[in-house]
């Protein structure tokens, strides 16, 4: 069965009102796969959605870590040692906030919360910092 608007109801469910990068711009850089795992039988479950969001989380990983090596390639080491400092607060914050998603009380939902948190922050961040520009 397809189900065209789960993945955008997964990235509303995670929102937060104040976001650095829009959710329709983040949205736009999962891969057809990612939507396509979703939309397959085997995407439908909690288990199915977590192990989709695992899967694409670390493709955007990876251009997470290419847009950090681009953009640090040009900078001082005292450029680099800010931006550092700044990355690994960044780390720090995304995890702390994608784990307060999930509480077993919850259910099972507060699950795919804290997963699809892990991707929908990584995603922003490389936005972030594809258009990071020193002064």
């Amino acid at each position: 069965m397809k189900t065209p608007g789960v993945l955008a109801a997964l990235v509303a469910l995670v929102a937060t009102p104040a976001l650095a990068v829009d959710a329709a711009r983040i949205e736009a850089r999962y891969t057809p796969a990612f939507q396509a795992c979703l939309d397959a039988p085997s995407g439908q479950s909690t288990a199915g959605m977590i192990q989709c969001a695992g899967t694409e989380l670390a493709v955007q990983d990876a251009a997470l870590n290419a847009a950090w090596r681009a953009l640090i390639a040009d900078m001082s080491p005292r450029q680099k040692a800010g931006l550092l400092k700044g990355q690994r607060a960044w780390i720090a914050y995304r995890d702390a906030d994608c784990a307060s998603r999930y509480d077993p009380d919850w259910g099972s939902m507060s699950t795919i919360n804290a997963n699809f948190c892990m991707l929908r922050r990584t995603v922003e961040r490389t936005i972030e910092l594809e258009e990071f520009q020193g002064e």
